[in-house]
């Protein structure tokens, strides 16, 4: 019917078709002057009712797009493959016909999504200039993802921190969502972009001026790839050396006849050395100079290659061991030292080996940051040797370039780090590149760095201390004087009767910079004083730190050199209470101490007895702790001998030490008003420093009845002075006797 009505003219109307009956009307369009606009807008706007088709109609339509190509997508995906009769053949098996399938239209063909080969990932912005952010990522642009996030763990730059924790996130994510292979990721890109100013505020200037500070914003920008792994540059880097070795050493005919031999002899090397428990994936040491004492922290990242390992082996060259006065061993981030064993010194080697024992076993691939912190003296020497009162003081320290160890180290790195960026000169190592590619020694203001060094093979050996070992020397000024303490015999006494602890030190105090050079001169250190510019070498005053509490403190010494003194006594720190007060006291000698001058005083104080002793009832014991010494920052104490006074008639004697004494005596001292002796401890030390100031526990049982042995001697002293005396009183010493009337 549809098809039959659009057959008509075009000046005949759409069929409209009405609900209430079901006839059709057709409506002639009418003369334009009889045109009514609001039937026209009402014909266009208003839905007309549309019959719904015929299921054959259809079906017909169906029919009709097949036969002719134009069947819709989702029809022609959706159509059923006819089903034709079989036909049955002769065997009586029926015969299968290929059907042929309609083809679709559009082939929906999925297209494997390509595996990513990157990823990116940046920091947010934050405060800090452009060109510092530059500098760190300069540092860690080409290395292995695991190398750049050990690099910023142990920089001391402000930004490090924030920098490595984005490198973890970074390798996180992109093993995670992009399914990059971890072990080959490397920093193939890093660059620094400058984010917004945060803001500006003024700074105030001379003559009343003023200017505008601004806050600069930078972000952080890597880009992580798969590269070549640590095991295959190193093995390249060992076939490249091998390449270097065959080529400096026989003709070309000779190079693939004698690599087979190479080869064997480093397969051979390898096998015959020590089993390897543990590998260092990284090596840091800080040396801070100073004056007499130097301070070195070593810092080893070290990973377990054998299951339950327990015991880590540290390597010291034997000149370094005999400057190590103190040594502590710890956990990175703990408080709580490790214990440690020394091997037996072997004269035969040129290095000592020290056990440390962990405080539990690592598992296989378990890593651990051990921090090793040590006190060098006697370490620097002055250079040159005399200097006047104008001349500046210069030292030399000299060590070596490679810290030893037995197992492999992935790289180290070394850093001595000055008081003052006056740096005079510094070694420069030789023949290291089989080690580094870069420039071996950089300065950087007050540091010289030594590294980073990669492929270190075991290092404790003889064969590597020969080959690739050097001294390093660095020369630079020392703006503050050496001190040393020559001898140092301090004497503490113990009185129960009192209730006091005397202390009294004799001290040899020597300055070890450059001796004087020509005389003293007195307007020179009064204009140096005056002007605020002392002579480096030059010590005016010292300034001690005693304990609190104490009294009756005296001082003095053989020329009476002590003019001016003045002494801050701290009230005392209660029992179980971790103040740390401390007394006070400014020495200023009338002339001040120059180099290798010497100076010598007696200072001692009382304190009572309660401060630093204590009663267990359990044992009838009493404990007493006792200072070793009385600590001067950066001085060293090259001989010490303190003896520990006790009471007279103490019994069952017993110490501890915070550290093993060179030797140690019990013997007896009398003293006036003793009958028996009292019980005398005697420790001597050797090169103590600032951290040795710790105190010696002595523990003793004193009975009753030596209690009153004092007062008992006391009184059969006096009662028998007045016996004598009574007795004296009633001899007859005259030689004639005189009559009486």
């Amino acid at each position: 019917m549809q098809s039959s009505l659009r057959q008509i003219g075009r000046h005949a109307r759409p069929i409209v078709s009405h609900a209430s009956t079901s006839r059709f009307t057709l409506e002639t369009r009418r003369h334009a002057s009889f045109f009514n606009p609001l039937n026209w807008v009402k014909d266009k706007l208003v839905p007309a009712v549309r019959e719904k088709p015929a299921k054959e109609d259809i079906d017909a339509g169906k029919k009709q797009a097949v036969a002719e190509g134009k069947q819709s997508v989702f029809e022609a995906a959706a159509a059923p493959v006819p089903r034709q009769p079989e036909e049955i053949t002769e065997a009586g098996a029926p015969e299968k016909k290929a059907v042929a399938r309609p083809k679709a239209i559009y082939a929906f063909t999925k297209k494997a999504k390509p595996k990513p080969t990157s990823h990116k990932y940046s920091t947010a912005n934050f405060k800090i200039s452009h060109r510092k952010l530059n500098m760190l990522g300069r540092q860690i642009a080409g290395k292995p993802i695991d190398h750049a996030i050990l690099q910023m763990q142990f920089s001391e730059k402000r930004a490090s921190t924030r920098i490595m924790n984005m490198l973890a996130t970074a390798r996180d994510h992109a093993v995670r969502y992009k399914r990059l292979d971890e072990p080959k990721l490397i920093v193939a890109e890093s660059w620094v972009s400058k984010g917004p100013n945060r803001g500006k505020r003024l700074e105030p200037r001379g003559r009343g001026h003023t200017g505008v500070q601004r806050h600069p914003n930078s972000k952080l920008t890597v880009i992580l790839k798969e590269g070549k792994t640590v095991e295959e540059k190193k093995k390249e880097d060992r076939e490249r050396r091998i390449r270097k070795i065959l080529y400096i050493s026989h003709p070309a005919t000779m190079h693939w006849r004698t690599l087979p031999i190479v080869l064997l002899g480093l397969v051979a090397s390898s096998l015959a050395g020590p089993s390897q428990s543990f590998e260092n994936t990284a090596v840091v040491r800080a040396v801070e100079l100073g004056g007499a004492v130097v301070h070195v922290t070593t810092t080893y990242a070290i990973k377990a290659t054998k299951p339950n390992a327990k015991i880590y082996t540290i390597a010291l060259g034997l000149e370094e061991k005999e400057r190590t006065s103190w040594l502590d061993v710890r956990v990175k981030g703990k408080q709580e030292s490790l214990p440690t064993s020394g091997h037996k010194l072997d004269s035969s080697r040129n290095y000592h080996l020290i056990d440390v024992t962990l405080e539990k076993p690592l598992a296989l691939n378990s890593t651990l940051n051990l921090v090793v912190e040590s006190h060098q003296t006697h370490a620097t020497v002055p250079w040159p040797a005399e200097a006047s009162q104008k001349e500046d003081q210069a030292l030399k320290y000299k060590t070596d370039l490679f810290i030893l160890s037995p197992y492999h180290t992935a790289v180290q790195r070394t850093k001595i780090k000055a008081l003052t960026p006056r740096i005079i000169s510094y070694t420069t190592p030789k023949g290291v590149e089989v080690f580094t590619s870069d420039e071996p020694a950089t300065k950087q203001g007050a540091a010289v760095t030594f590294g980073p060094f990669n492929g270190i093979p075991p290092s404790a050996n003889q064969k590597f201390i020969e080959e690739y070992q050097q001294p390093i020397i660095m020369h630079y000024y020392h703006e503050q004087p050496v001190l040393e303490i020559s001898k140092l015999t301090r004497s503490a006494e113990i009185s129960h009767w009192g209730n006091n602890l005397n202390i009294q030190d004799d001290i040899t105090l020597h300055n070890a910079g450059p001796v004087l050079k020509g005389h003293f001169s007195r307007l020179e250190h009064q204009s140096q004083t005056f002007y605020k510019r002392p002579a480096p070498q030059t010590l005016p005053a010292l300034t001690l730190h005693l304990p609190a509490g104490i009294s009756n403190t005296y001082y003095y010494d053989l020329i009476g050199n002590v003019s001016t003194s003045r002494l801050r006594v701290a009230p005392p720190v209660p029992k179980g209470s971790r103040s740390n007060r401390f007394s006070v006291l400014e020495l200023r000698p009338r002339y001040p101490i120059l180099g290798g001058w010497n100076y010598s005083f007696t200072l001692g104080w009382d304190a009572p007895l309660s401060d630093s002793a204590a009663y267990d009832k359990s044992t009838g014991k009493y404990i007493v702790e006792v200072p070793i010494m009385t600590g001067i920052p950066g001085a060293v104490v090259s001989s010490a001998k303190v003896s520990v006074i006790l009471p007279e008639g103490a019994t069952d004697v017993s110490f501890t030490t915070p550290f093993p004494a060179i030797s140690n005596t019990l013997t007896t001292h009398t003293t006036y008003l003793d009958s028996i002796g009292r019980p005398k401890l005697t420790f001597d030390y050797k090169d103590l420093t600032i951290n040795q100031a710790q105190k010696i526990y002595v523990s003793y049982s004193v009975p009753l009845s030596a209690h009153l042995r004092k007062p008992f001697v006391v009184g059969t002293a006096f009662f028998s002075l007045f016996a004598l005396a009574i007795i004296g009183r009633r001899i007859n010493l005259t030689i004639n006797k005189q009559k009486t009337l």
